[in-house]
């Protein structure tokens, strides 16, 4: 018969700094390690260490965001010259759904707005949405 351990009170558990963790995940990422081997050696089941690396790695990789100037320009080419200037169509004929845009700001937050609002009334919207 194999040994046999029988633990008794209270069910503890272990808090694990984050030097210890990082440590098991090396040792986890060594060419010839498996991780269950791993996990055994320190108690601890696999799916430990799968937890730890993923946390690690969207603690080392935050989304980075930046913003590109963008400028609308109108061209003509040589069938636009020769033909008249548009005419205002009817409301009725335009469509039902305006165009609408989104601008991702701080904090995850996005702001959905018409694509023809006043450009001081969205810089107010954004600044409202990202100091909230």
């Amino acid at each position: 018969m194999g040994r046999m351990e029988i633990l008794t009170g209270v069910e503890r558990r272990r808090d694990w700094s984050d030097d210890e963790k990082l440590s098991i995940l090396q040792e986890a990422a060594e060419p010839d390690a498996r991780i269950a081997d791993v996990a055994r050696r320190h108690d601890i089941k696999p799916q430990q260490i799968y937890t730890w690396r993923r946390k690690f790695a969207a603690e080392r990789s935050e989304p980075v965001v930046s913003f590109l100037s963008v400028a609308l320009i109108a061209t003509e080419t040589s069938d636009e010259a020769e033909r008249p200037a548009p005419v205002d169509k009817p409301a009725a004929k335009r469509s039902a759904r305006p165009i609408r845009i989104e601008i991702g700001c701080k904090g995850g937050r996005v702001l959905k707005v018409e694509a023809n609002i006043a450009p001081d009334v969205l810089k107010a919207l954004i600044r409202s949405v990202e100091d909230a």
